[in-house]
Formats: C-alpha cells, sequence, structure tokens
C-alpha cells in the first residue's frame, strides 16, 4: 500500500512563523505503516510550498492509496479541501482524518465533509496500521475498533479501541521523511534559533487533570501511560547520531509526573550533555526537582497558569492554588530556568474584569519571562463547549474561528462580547510585555550578539500581533 499522511497549513501568525515543530503524530504513524511492510510518505504543509495545483501534482506522482490528515477544529475544512483535490487527482483514494476534532464528533465530521471515507478515533496507530491492511486485502473497514467511516450513504462508529498499553512497542517516530532542513532552529518560544537544532520528544500520553477548557484528553483521555527512561533516551540518542539535534522540547502535558522516572531521565539528559525544556504542573514541581532539571540542561520550563482568580481557577478544575503559582516561579528563577506562564481569558463564561485584573497582578508578582494569553476556545468534547453551549454562548459554528488567536470569537461570554474578548487579550499583552520593568529585564539579556537578534526579532513580532494584525 501507498499510504500518504498530510499537516495541513494552519493560520500563521507573527508569533508563529519561526516556531514550526516536527509533526511527530505523523512521524509516528508513518513509522506504524511503514514497519507493517507500506510504502510511507509525509507531506507538512505549515513548511512545504501548498496550494491546489501543488497537492494534486504531487498526488498524482506518488499515487496514494490511502490518505490521512492531521484534523484539528480549526483546519477541518481545510483537510476536508485537500482530501477532494485529491480525491480529483487520484480516483479511488481512501481517505481519512484523525485527531481531536473527528475524535470527538466522528459522525457529524463524516456527514459535514463528504471527501472523507473515515475518522481515526483517538490512538491512531494501531488502528492505522489495520486500516491500511484491510484496504490492502480489498476488504471493508467493517469492525475496526477505533473507526467510523462511510458505508455507502450510512456512516457506521466502530467500538473505540483500546489504549495501546505499552508505548515502549511502538517506533520512533519517522523524521527521515521531513526535509528537515525546513524546520529551521528551536520551535520553542524563548530558545534563541540562531543556537539550537531541536526536535520534540513526547515521553508520555494522556493527562489525568480535569481541566474544563482542555480537548487533549478528548483523545488520549485522562489515563496517563509512561514511556520507560531507557526508551526515551534511546530516540535521543538516535536523534543526536542520525541528525545531530542537541536541543529536546519534551511536549508532554505534564513532565514532572513520576519523580523517579523524570530522575533517570534527567540522568541520562545530562550524561549526553544536551539541552532541553519541558511544560509541567505547578503542584507537581518542588525546588529540589527544579534544580535538578537545570543541572541537567533543562532551560526552559513552562507552567499553565490559566488565571489569577481564586474562584476561576475552581471553576476551570484547574487543580492548583495562587500559592503553588507563587511558589513554582520562585523556584524556577532560583534555579534559573527560562520561565513561560500561559494565562485564557474567558476559560470559564462566568470571568469579570475583576477576575482578569487579578490575572494581570499575577503575572507581574510571578514575572516570568515569557507570557502568553489565549482566547479559551469551546472544542467539541470539552466540559467548556457543553457550559457554553447550554447557556446559548456560542453564536455560531465557523470551525476555521475555533483559535486561540487571529480570529475574532464566534462565541461570547456572559460578561464580555466576542470584540471583547480580543480587545482584553491585545490590552493584556501589552500591559505585560511594555511595562519598563520587563523591558529592561529583557534589554540586560541582549547583551551579545545572538541575544540581539533573538530579542529583536521576538519583540517585532509582539508588536506586530498586538498593534498590527487584522482579524477577522
Amino acid at each position: 500500500m501507498k499510504i500518504l499522511h498530510i499537516r495541513p497549513p494552519k493560520i500563521m501568525g507573527a508569533l508563529e512563523r519561526s516556531m514550526v515543530q516536527h509533526p511527530v503524530n505523523l512521524l509516528y504513524l508513518a513509522a506504524a505503516a511503514r514497519a507493517a511492510g507500506h510504502e510511507v510518505r509525509v507531506w507538512d504543509f505549515e513548511v512545504e510550498p501548498f496550494s491546489e495545483d501543488e497537492v494534486k501534482r504531487r498526488a498524482r506522482e506518488f499515487g496514494p492509496d490511502l490518505a490521512g490528515a492531521t484534523g484539528l477544529t480549526a483546519n477541518i475544512k481545510m483537510v476536508a479541501r485537500i482530501m477532494g483535490w485529491i480525491k480529483e487527482a487520484v480516483p479511488g483514494v481512501f481517505t481519512a482524518v484523525g485527531g481531536p476534532h473527528g475524535t470527538a464528533i466522528p459522525v457529524r465530521t463524516l456527514a459535514e465533509f463528504p471527501s472523507l471515507n473515515a475518522v481515526v478515533v483517538g490512538e491512531g496507530e494501531e488502528t492505522w496500521v489495520e486500516l491500511a491492511g484491510r484496504l490492502e486485502r480489498e476488504l471493508t473497514p467493517r469492525g475496526i475498533f477505533g473507526l467510523a467511516w462511510r458505508d455507502g450513504p450510512e456512516i457506521r462508529i466502530e467500538y473505540r479501541r483500546p489504549l495501546i498499553r505499552d508505548l515502549d512497542s511502538i517506533p520512533f517516530p519517522a523524521r527521515d521523511l521531513l526535509d528537515l532542513s525546513r524546520y529551521k532552529g528551536a520551535s520553542s518560544p524563548g530558545l534563541d534559533a540562531t543556537l539550537h537544532r531541536s526536535t520534540e520528544i513526547f515521553t508520555t500520553r494522556g493527562c489525568p487533570e480535569r481541566c474544563i477548557f482542555c480537548a487533549a484528553k478528548v483523545t488520549f483521555t485522562r489515563v496517563v501511560r509512561f514511556r520507560g527512561a531507557q526508551n526515551v533516551l534511546s530516540e535521543v540518542d538516535e536523534c543526536m547520531e542520525k541528525w545531530d539535534y542537541r536541543h529536546f522540547t519534551i511536549e508532554d502535558d505534564t513532565f514532572t509526573y513520576r519523580p523517579a522516572r523524570l530522575e533517570e531521565i534527567c540522568k541520562g539528559l545530562k550524561e549526553r550533555g544536551v539541552t532541553w525544556d519541558c511544560d509541567t504542573r505547578v503542584n507537581v514541581v518542588t525546588k529540589e526537582m527544579l534544580r535538578m532539571m537545570a543541572d541537567a540542561g533543562c532551560q526552559k520550563v513552562a507552567f499553565g497558569v490559566e488565571s489569577g482568580s481564586p474562584p476561576i481557577l475552581e471553576k476551570l478544575e484547574k487543580g492548583i492554588t495562587v500559592d503553588q503559582v507563587k511558589k513554582a516561579f520562585k523556584w524556577a528563577h532560583e534555579a534559573g530556568l527560562i520561565t513561560t506562564a500561559f494565562f485564557i481569558i474567558g476559560g470559564h463564561p462566568g470571568e469579570t474584569r475583576d477576575d482578569l485584573e487579578m490575572s494581570v497582578s499575577l503575572m507581574k508578582e510571578i514575572d516570568p519571562d515569557l507570557m502568553a494569553v489565549a482566547i479559551a476556545v469551546p472544542f467539541p468534547g470539552t466540559e467548556l463547549e457543553v457550559i457554553m453551549r447550554n447557556k446559548n454562548l456560542i453564536l455560531s459554528e465557523q470551525w476555521e474561528k475555533y483559535t486561540h488567536i487571529h480570529s475574532v470569537p464566534c462565541w461570547r461570554t456572559e460578561h464580555f462580547s466576542s470584540d471583547d474578548l480580543v480587545k482584553l487579550q491585545n490590552q493584556v499583552f501589552r500591559r505585560f510585555f511594555l511595562r519598563p520593568h520587563f523591558i529592561w529585564k529583557t534589554l540586560k539579556k541582549t547583551f551579545s550578539w545572538h541575544g540581539i537578534r533573538y530579542y529583536t526579532r521576538s519583540l517585532i513580532q509582539i508588536l506586530e500581533y498586538s498593534f498590527l494584525e487584522k482579524r477577522n
């Protein structure tokens, strides 16, 4: 079988253009399909030339039997369009989409987009390989766990596939299928792209937390599965030996679960002399842990704070306190780590201006090196979507507007209109980044050629986003 894996283009704003990551999820699928004996390709239209003519030309040239794409809510329409082009170029190709959008609403996705033959629901590797094998033997997809599919005029949804128990059994992502020259430098904000040759690694799947706005558990559920420390380090070794990667962005939702495993991974990373960064939670780190991470080459740690308002944190079911936020950032600063704080606006529809002021006050107090504030999106399958739908706050379902940035939302909250949410987001950016303290702190970091280049570029991107980018 010839199998094509596609990452569609997305809206690329000033804050994203220099931070394109490898499509590791597709590389896992491609590696699994290749291990099963299939001929595989990966097209990443976040970095490759993209147009209808280009897609059709490449499709005719490769002649895929099976084509799949990553489908986020904001790009699901584009996925369907691309699959339509491929069907025009290669009649008879079987098309599928995976990812959180289709997983949350598989039947509706197929009903809405006739160019799709199937939706891979949940974790993809085993379902993808089984589907390819069935198609190769000219059998129907009937009975494949983890699949919703079009059976003539009907749409069938099969049982959900059990999660893969042993993550170490999955082949490493097929990075060799990418044109790696298209991915420039570090993909993590705050790390100078001129100094780092980097890639991304997942060491876990799933998140046990209950945050009402998060769509991650739609695909991987709240069951957390861990790769073994030696398996993770073996992937690091492969990346170092084959592609000379020396920096690793660990993409786990929360990297610091299981302290003993963390310690073993840190020991291995220190021995290899690489640098790395990660995301975690303020309630699962200690001062000693952060010092150990810094000693092992960790350069940056990012925390999801979301709000400085205790009542809103409780409504978000975030499971953290403001005091824990303050301690975690204090410890990270003391360890010499670059810090990132993620906040959201409208994470709960009852959020008020007073709640937002508490968030701004907390931002200033914890003083992160980098701060991101997103408009919360009521993604299908999340509790936030249910709450907002029940309150009639979702004004329309223009899927392309389901982004944290770049567009005016097609929803509102109890106290803020769609336009208000955008204005508040821009105001928070300016109130944080244009403070004299932040500017002076950043200027002190520019006293090198690399620092000048990095922070000048970053400041231009922030100003473009806050003042110049237009939204529809």
